[in-house]
Parts: C-alpha cells; sequence; structure tokens
C-alpha cells in the first residue's frame, strides 16, 4: 500500500513538473495575442489606424489593402471588456494615431432578450475560460485570479500543437494581424451559420447588461477623444439571412445609443455596412463574416470612405 501511494504521488509529481514545463514553454511560442501585442508595443510610433474588436474585423478588414500604418489588434470572440482595457493602454502612447476603428456588435444588445434561432447552425463552443487565460497570459489583461493564467488547465484550444508548428502557423494571422476565409473552405449551409440569436422583445431588458455595454462603448470613445483620435464604429456587412434575423426595434435601438454617444463625444463616427447591395454571395464567407473576396472589397470600401484614401485599381 505504501508502494501505491508512493507511485502515486511520484505519478502526480512528474505530471505536474510537465504541466509547468509545457506552460513555460508556451510562453516562448508564438500565438495570435502575444504576436498582436508585440507588434502593437514594437510599432506605437508608426500605427496611424488601429482595428480592434472581434472577427467581424480580424477577419473582414485587411490592413495591406487599407493603407500605411494600419494594423489589425482585433482577435475572434473578443468581449467588449477586453477592448477597452486595451483602448486605454495604448491609445495614449501611440503619438500618430488618427483612428480607432471598432465593430458595432448587434448580438451585444440583447440584454437579457436573445434566445435560440432554430435555424443557426451551431459550429461554436463556450470559449470563453480561453480567452480569459490567453489575454491573461500573453496580453497582460487580467480579468480574474492566478489561477487564470494556465492554459493546461483553462484552454480549449490544441495548444499542444503549438509547439510543434511553424511560427507562420502558429500565429495564424498575416504580418499585419489579418485571417482571411478562404472560399475555398466554405460550407454548404454557410448562410445558416454565424446567425444572431433572435430577440424576444416581451422579455423586459436587463438594464444591469445594458448599462455595462453602454458604459464599455462610452470608455472607449471618451478614450479616443482625449487623444484626439477618431473613434470608427462600424457594422460591417452581413448576409440577408443576418440581416432578416434581427429586430428592427433592436437596430433603432442601436441608432439612438450611437446619437447620444455622438453628442457626448465628437470624435464618434458611425457607418452601417449591414445590409451594403455592393456585395454579393460570393463575398460572405457564412451568414456574419466575409470570405477572404469580401474582405478585401470591404476593406477598400473603408479606406476610400472612412480613411479617405485614395484606391488605385
Amino acid at each position: 500500500m505504501k508502494k501505491f501511494v508512493r507511485n502515486c504521488l511520484l505519478f502526480a509529481l512528474i505530471s505536474a513538473i510537465l504541466c509547468v514545463l509545457l506552460e513555460v514553454l508556451l510562453l516562448f511560442k508564438v500565438n495570435t495575442y502575444s504576436y498582436k501585442r508585440s507588434y502593437v508595443e514594437s510599432h506605437l510610433d508608426d500605427i496611424e489606424c488601429l482595428l480592434l474588436g472581434n472577427s467581424y474585423i480580424e477577419e473582414g478588414l485587411d490592413p495591406s489593402v487599407m493603407g500605411e500604418g494600419v494594423f489589425n489588434m482585433a482577435i475572434s470572440g473578443r468581449d467588449l471588456e477586453y477592448d477597452v482595457k486595451l483602448a486605454e493602454r495604448y491609445i495614449p502612447v501611440m503619438p500618430s494615431l488618427k483612428t480607432v476603428i471598432v465593430p458595432l456588435d448587434y448580438r451585444l444588445f440583447g440584454f437579457g432578450r436573445a434566445v435560440d434561432n432554430p435555424e443557426e447552425k451551431k459550429n461554436e463552443e463556450d470559449l470563453s475560460d480561453t480567452y480569459r487565460c490567453m489575454y491573461y497570459k500573453y496580453m497582460n489583461i487580467h480579468t480574474g485570479g492566478f489561477w487564470n493564467w494556465s492554459e493546461v488547465l483553462n484552454s480549449k484550444y490544441n495548444y499542444v500543437y503549438r509547439l510543434f508548428q511553424s511560427d507562420d502557423v502558429a500565429r495564424e494571422c498575416d504580418p499585419l494581424g489579418y485571417i482571411p476565409l478562404s472560399l475555398s473552405k466554405k460550407r454548404p449551409d454557410w448562410q445558416y451559420r454565424a446567425l444572431p440569436r433572435l430577440m424576444d422583445m416581451s422579455k423586459p431588458i436587463n438594464e444591469s447588461e445594458k448599462n455595462l455595454l453602454l458604459a464599455r462603448y462610452r470608455k472607449i470613445a471618451e478614450t479616443a477623444c482625449a487623444h484626439n483620435c477618431r473613434l470608427v464604429m462600424i457594422r460591417p456587412p452581413m448576409y440577408k439571412t443576418y440581416n432578416e434575423a434581427m429586430e428592427p426595434e433592436v437596430n433603432e435601438e442601436i441608432s439612438c445609443f450611437i446619437s447620444s454617444l455622438q453628442e457626448e463625444f465628437p470624435c464618434v463616427e458611425y457607418y452601417n455596412y449591414n445590409n451594403d447591395g455592393r456585395f454579393v454571395e460570393d463575398d460572405f464567407f457564412d451568414a456574419g463574416h466575409l470570405s477572404d473576396h469580401g474582405a478585401e472589397k470591404f476593406s477598400r470600401i473603408v479606406r476610400e470612405e472612412i480613411l479617405n484614401l485614395p484606391f488605385f485599381y
């Protein structure tokens, strides 16, 4: 019995050492989070347009098309909480920064009214602990205790594989932070993927959720205005199945919020491309995300219509 206990303890000790070693080794292997932080911190004087937000921006805007001094710091699945912290950290120390672009996400305006959409083909799992871990470990953004630092305990990514990948593959994004969604990987049921949840307008608004979300957008606006930056709040193109699932009353609420935000912060600009007729089926990877072809088109539009830079075809 003593030998069994001793062997169990020895096995546990070896396992713990291997886990700690893995955690440390991963620190020296590039990933999307570490790369984007490193790039921004080494180009603080050069970046003129910073893209924040989630997959709508990370996979929808290509800085190489948008002009010099643009970097895509958006990361898929990012909660607005992290954008606030990144804005507060980097905007004040970027002397050349003129424009910050963030998505205005319809899905965040449910405030307790969202219900499952029966037409949606779900392809996502809960990665909140994974994101919390990656931001803590690689971007130094703490939203919990030290326990959240560990990838072994928290991450659902295939983190071990990263050790055996080339830096270009492990980084996931291109050198300017963009991740293309190739049309060749588009699924047959693409128009029913990445749909928003439906809104049950008979339900009362959760005021605490609403106030928290609006406070976060206001904080980004306050930071941008304090440092003479344009804050561009943008709604990217969506396929018709996504637009049809949106509740007109919620869209009106978003417009009212933007109007009040612009009254308070004059640096705020708003552009809604949700139902832009210039985008066709091949421009979409799924109902809510642009394909690589659509991202190139959208990047040209943003360059010309928002950044006011000519594009030579």
